[in-house]
């Protein structure tokens, strides 16, 4: 059976990780803010390929000429991707962390 002591301490391990996912949510928001949005599309013209990134700005379907830093800017878009990925997980925990401490809080009211 579980003390009292016993039900904080899950408490507070409860509160410590809310706190380490938004730390870890603003680094990846903030990484996420310098680097490319879109993807990179290839188009050919007289048998030559064109490398742009496209992406959408203000409703509409925009596109820029990458040159020769297509690779560069490929990686930035697949790392962009990754990010997303695991921001989506995180932001899932934390709404499932502020659930449960929400709960906690609501059941000591009564």
């Amino acid at each position: 059976m579980s003390t009292t002591r016993d039900l904080w301490k899950r408490v507070k391990d409860v509160e410590d990780r809310l706190s380490e996912i938004e730390e870890r949510r603003n680094i990846l928001e903030k990484e996420l803010e310098s680097l490319p949005s879109g993807h990179v599309e290839s188009k050919t013209i007289n048998g030559k390929k064109y490398y742009y990134l496209r992406y959408w700005e203000e409703g509409k379907l925009k596109s820029k000429y990458l040159g020769k830093e297509v690779e560069k800017i490929r990686k930035q878009v697949e790392k962009a991707l990754e990010i997303k990925r695991q921001l989506s997980i995180i932001k899932d925990e934390e709404r499932r962390l502020r659930k449960t401490l929400e709960r906690i809080s609501l059941a000591l009211q009564d």
